[in-house]
């Protein structure tokens, strides 16, 4: 029974998987600079997982390459974000960022133990909590409604994967005390994103659809405990990815939806 439950996560979605793809990266308008910060708050979470799996399975390449590939995408589009700024503020507040994004990437590189990675765990944490300041200082800057559902539909892709990496850390034993807490909230915050998008005004045949099929997925994934749940890592980030997919393709098809 698990391993269809499994199967229905790693499924594509039909017809709608191609728009699931990242978009240009362009950043013209403050709901794309809204959506990239929070990307760049994902892009944290996957780090830190794949920070993990490179460490507990040393000889399998694709996670040292992953998590390299999330550490330049964490640099370039901090980079873009910085350049891009809506106003002077929000430029020092990135620039910020990036002097606590440069002791970060020297944590990551410490040698993998289990109190040195509970250290990573904090301050990824940190960097996190700080990029949340900067996104509410920019929606301060826009009274439109449609900046607010394009937050929290790419929040709850920080969200999923906060869940992932603190799952991962809870079976890789590191030593943290904030580790259930951590997951905990972040289920918590998924069903109430969830929640609030399937309220949302600016929903549609498509949005419907792929939120449907979203909430019947978690309605699954979010009954598992730190205890309870037996998946493997390497489990639990091949669903995480996979709903990470399903999530971009919700904020395309929003994007869509607000565009026309």
């Amino acid at each position: 029974m698990k391993k269809v439950a499994l199967l229905m996560f790693l499924l594509p979605l039909f017809n709608f998987t191609a728009l699931a793809q990242d978009d240009d990266n362009q950043i013209n308008s403050i709901d794309d600079f809204i959506t990239k910060l929070e990307e760049l708050r994902t892009i944290s979470q996957k780090m830190g997982s794949y920070y993990i799996l490179t460490n507990l399975y040393p000889t399998n390449e694709t996670y040292k390459e992953k998590e390299k590939k999330n550490i330049d995408n964490f640099n370039n589009l901090l980079v873009k974000l910085i350049n891009k700024a809506p106003s002077e503020e929000l430029s020092i507040e990135l620039q910020k960022l990036n002097l606590t994004w440069l002791y970060v990437g020297k944590v990551l590189k410490h040698k993998y133990d289990r109190m040195e990675a509970a250290k990573v765990l904090d301050k990824l944490e940190e960097m996190q909590t700080e990029t949340k300041s900067i996104i509410d200082k920019t929606l301060e800057l826009t009274k439109k409604s449609r900046a607010k559902i394009l937050k929290v539909a790419a929040e709850t892709r920080f969200y999923l994967q906060r869940m992932n990496l603190y799952y991962m850390a809870d079976k890789a034993k590191i030593i943290n005390t904030h580790i259930a807490d951590r997951y905990n909230e972040s289920v918590s915050k998924i069903k109430e994103n969830l929640s609030y998008l399937k309220n949302s005004p600016y929903n549609d045949e498509s949005t419907n659809m792929v939120l449907d099929m979203i909430v019947s997925k978690f309605k699954t994934l979010g009954k598992s405990s730190l205890k309870s749940s037996k998946y493997s890592p390497l489990t639990a980030n091949m669903v995480a990815e996979g709903f990470d997919g399903d999530l971009k393709l919700l904020i395309k098809v929003y994007k869509e939806r607000i565009k026309n």
